[in-house]
């Protein structure tokens, strides 16, 4: 993760309030920079800030509640802290504030307020404290003793990191660096190559059942191959001629079926013909006698 800017108001010697922008050409710039003053000047107020927008609790103040605030500026009645901050491919905005009652200095301390959004669109994702404090986390993959240890480490607890266990200094800078990508790719790697070996075996299995054919074997099957298609190209011709003569001798059916029909038309024609002959010869009659007359 990478703090952008950082905003905060009335927060131990520190009234008022205060901006400090992380993402000024000053700071990107320079890369290095130092907090210094003297005590009291308010070095590890801004370190407190930081850890209570992010989550909810300080290294010198282990609770603040409606019960407790020691972080407060003497005499106000309102304090905040705000931290804009890179994680991954987005950027987010955590705040965190808590007031008296009423505004008045002797008023009750009132719940604490939590928000967290989307620092681009300022669509908020959450303002139950409950879920705020499982979501950092998850966001930025480390905890508030995490945190503490690594990416800010406050006063009087620098060699905290250097006395952590092997392991936990490990899981620590792999979550600073982004290094624990390589972790899993090297996991991956791993197990693919588990996977392509098994395969591989197996493949070997099989290829040890097969039985390799000489030259005059191979030179054998080449010559049935090619005999066999010619053969098929053969019987093809053959089947082409068959379909041919088919073709015809479903036209001659044809043709012998239209035949017969003509024949049969033919015949019926004559018949009619020869029962209309005596009509025939009386009309020839009836024609001359007309002439006659």
């Amino acid at each position: 993760m990478k703090i952008l800017q950082l905003e905060f108001e009335n927060l131990n010697s520190l009234y008022g309030k205060w901006q400090i922008d992380f993402t000024d050409p000053e700071y990107e710039t320079n890369g290095i920079f130092a907090i210094t003053g003297p005590t009291g000047a308010g070095k590890s107020t801004i370190l407190d800030a930081i850890c209570l927008a992010l989550y909810d609790q300080t290294p010198r103040l282990s609770k603040v509640n409606k019960t407790e605030n020691e972080i407060m500026s003497r005499n106000t009645t309102y304090c905040s802290a705000e931290v804009v901050f890179e994680a991954g491919d987005s950027v987010y905005c955590a705040f965190w504030s808590q007031n008296r009652a009423y505004n008045k200095l002797d008023g009750n301390l009132t719940k604490r307020s939590r928000e967290l959004s989307d620092a681009v669109t300022k669509e908020p994702i959450s303002t139950k404290l409950s879920v705020i404090e499982k979501k950092i986390p998850e966001i930025t993959g480390m905890d508030f003793d995490r945190f503490t240890r690594s990416v800010l480490l406050a006063q009087g607890k620098f060699d905290t990191f250097l006395k952590a266990g092997n392991d936990e200094k490990a899981k620590i800078l792999e979550e600073i660096t982004g290094t624990g990508i390589y972790a899993n790719i090297s996991k991956h790697v791993f197990e693919r190559a588990k996977t392509e070996k098994l395969k591989k075996e197996e493949l070997e299995r099989i290829k040890g059942g097969i039985e390799i054919l000489s030259p005059e074997e191979k030179k054998k099957i080449d010559q049935d191959i090619k005999a066999k298609t010619n053969e098929k190209q053969a019987v093809g011709k053959k089947v082409e001629k068959i379909e041919r003569n088919v073709a015809l001798l479903k036209q001659i059916v044809e043709l012998e079926e239209e035949i017969k029909n003509t024949q049969s038309e033919y015949t019926k024609l004559e018949e009619e013909f020869s029962q209309f002959e005596p009509q025939k010869k009386r009309l020839e009659v009836a024609q001359k006698a007309a002439r006659v007359e």
